[in-house]
This record gives C-alpha cells, sequence and structure tokens, in this order.
C-alpha cells in the first residue's frame, strides 16, 4: 500500500509538473505555429507545404527527383507566384513548380495530398545534391529536400506488381516526344484570347507489361485531369470536362484499348478570365489496374502546355 502512495504520489506531481511546464513552452513558439500541428485544417489562413515524394535513378546515373504539395485549407485555393515566396534551389532548376494549389480531399491518410505534380532531373555529376523547393504562405515557411541518399524513398521505373508502369502521353499523336513519367514533357505554347474557348488536345495511352499475370486484360483505360499549375494570382479558368476517370474512358472507347492498348485522344475546352502566361498540366493515371493506385505512387504521367492568354 505504502508503494502503491508514493507511485500515486508521483504520477500526480509528474501530471502537475507538466501542466505547469506546457504552457510555458507553448508560449516560446512563435505566434502564428501555436495552433500546430494537431489542429483541425482551416477554411482559409492554413499551411500550404511543399512535400519530397521520392526518387528515381536513371541509367544514365541522372537521379529524377519528384515532388508533390498539400493545401491543408478545406476551402482556400491558394496562388503563390514564383519569386521569393516560391522558389527552387538550386536556382537552375527554379520555374517548374505549381503556383496554384487546390483543395484536395481524396480521403484516406494522403487524401490531401497532390503527390508528383512536377519532377527535376539531375544530371549524374550533381546526382548528390540537393535541390530545396520553398513555399512561405499565411505566416509559415517551409522548405523541403530533394535528395538521392534515402532508399525509403527510392523509386523505381520498373512494372509494378502485376504489370502496371506509367501511362504514355503525346501531343502529336504520330510523333516521337511522349510522357512515361511525373517530369513529362511540355507542348508549345498555345496562344488564346480572354472570354475566347480555347481546345487542349492530348493521346493517352495504357503502357502496362501485364505479359505472364493473371489479370483480365492486357491493358486498362486510363484517367485524365486538366489542372492549372501556374497561372496569375486569382485566375480561375474555366474548363468544359476537365477530368475524365478510368471507367468513363473505358465506356467510351471499348475494346480497342483494353485488348490492343490503343491511343485514346482526351481533349478539354478552357474559358480564361484573366490574361496573362499559364501551364496547364494533364495528368493521366491507370488507377483502373489492380497494381495501381494514388496512395503507392503508381502510376501516372504528366503534361504540360503553356498558353499565353492576351485580351
Amino acid at each position: 500500500m505504502r508503494n502503491f502512495k508514493r507511485l500515486t504520489t508521483g504520477m500526480i506531481a509528474a501530471t502537475l509538473v507538466g501542466m505547469t511546464v506546457a504552457p510555458a513552452l507553448h508560449a516560446q513558439l512563435p505566434e502564428h505555429l501555436r495552433a500546430y500541428q494537431l489542429s483541425a485544417p482551416r477554411a482559409s489562413g492554413d499551411v500550404v507545404g511543399p512535400m519530397f515524394n521520392g526518387w528515381i535513378k536513371n541509367k544514365d546515373g541522372s537521379i529524377t527527383m519528384i515532388f508533390g504539395f498539400v493545401n491543408r485549407n478545406h476551402e482556400e485555393i491558394v496562388d503563390i507566384p514564383l519569386g521569393p515566396n516560391n522558389h527552387i534551389e538550386p536556382a537552375q532548376f527554379d520555374g517548374v513548380q505549381p503556383t496554384h494549389f487546390p483543395v484536395y480531399n481524396r480521403g484516406g491518410f494522403v487524401g490531401r495530398q497532390e503527390r508528383g505534380a512536377f519532377a527535376i532531373t539531375v544530371p549524374a555529376e550533381m546526382a548528390d545534391t540537393e535541390v530545396v523547393w520553398t513555399l512561405n504562405h499565411a505566416g509559415h515557411s517551409y522548405s523541403v529536400p530533394g535528395r538521392a541518399s534515402s532508399p525509403a524513398y527510392e523509386m523505381s521505373r520498373d512494372p509494378a506488381a502485376m504489370g502496371s508502369l506509367n501511362p504514355a502521353i503525346r501531343f502529336d499523336k504520330n510523333g516521337p516526344e511522349e510522357a512515361t513519367d511525373r517530369e513529362g514533357i511540355y507542348a508549345d505554347q498555345m496562344s488564346a484570347k480572354v472570354g475566347t474557348p480555347v481546345t487542349l488536345t492530348a493521346y493517352v495511352q495504357d503502357r502496362g507489361d501485364r505479359r505472364g499475370f493473371d489479370v483480365d486484360t492486357p491493358f486498362f483505360p486510363v484517367g485524365t485531369e486538366w489542372i492549372m499549375h501556374q497561372g496569375p494570382v486569382g485566375a480561375t479558368p474555366v474548363f468544359d470536362n476537365p477530368k475524365v476517370d478510368a471507367r468513363q474512358r473505358g465506356e467510351t472507347d471499348g475494346e480497342s484499348m483494353t485488348s490492343r492498348g490503343d491511343w485514346s485522344e482526351t481533349s478539354t475546352k478552357v474559358t480564361f478570365s484573366e490574361p496573362g502566361d499559364y501551364v496547364i498540366r494533364l495528368r493521366v493515371d491507370n488507377f483502373a489496374a489492380p497494381d495501381s493506385q494514388f496512395d503507392n505512387q503508381c502510376c501516372w504521367s504528366n503534361a504540360y502546355v503553356p498558353v499565353k492568354v492576351t485580351e
């Protein structure tokens, strides 16, 4: 009984000390950080943070570093122009990152994240270089280093568990240039007028290698989404049918895609209300396949369309 009393007394004392110390430590934090990290997301004024999703070692010794972001707001869409509040170092890699940060809520542990929004390839002679992306917003400053040092972050270009690979994207169906990863390709710059719709078109294809796997079909329809990647602050381009999931495309394209892996056309009409320089990202996934989903970085590709909009 005596030991029990001592234990109880000690626990009470420790609790009281903790209650005394915690407010003091909390008060030492900068005011704008006192609500973190366990606070619920806010409608606005919350963190927009950069994320390093992983790295891939290429055959030539170069390193591809893949980045995404999280907008913790559940209402506010945030724009952070390129510059002191949105930059990448070394400066030679700056400029490909997004300036437009939509709100996502896909559910699950990473549902608020937009993973693999862009990638940077570091040449072999710079393979040990840290590539650091910094975002400043609403009084918060976050920097994330991309580095090819942790095996936990290493990714592969090899097929997934049942043969899935990143889909292919072309802007010219018969052309040689195509995207098959997060870094993607850029189309030639397009021109548009404020208020006049312009059509964006690309061709997409599942590239899975499912020979020898127990799957019903060698190919799967792919999903597509057109997203504003960069643009003027506050600009809200209006897309006609910006997103088509894999099931919708499968119903449209039928057997030609699933049996032969044919190219499928995807297009959208977009209307701009503000003049300026834009980059529209096309994100193509094969999440209809059993071994491909957003949570595990497999499998999707990016392509980008620069658009110059004038009055």
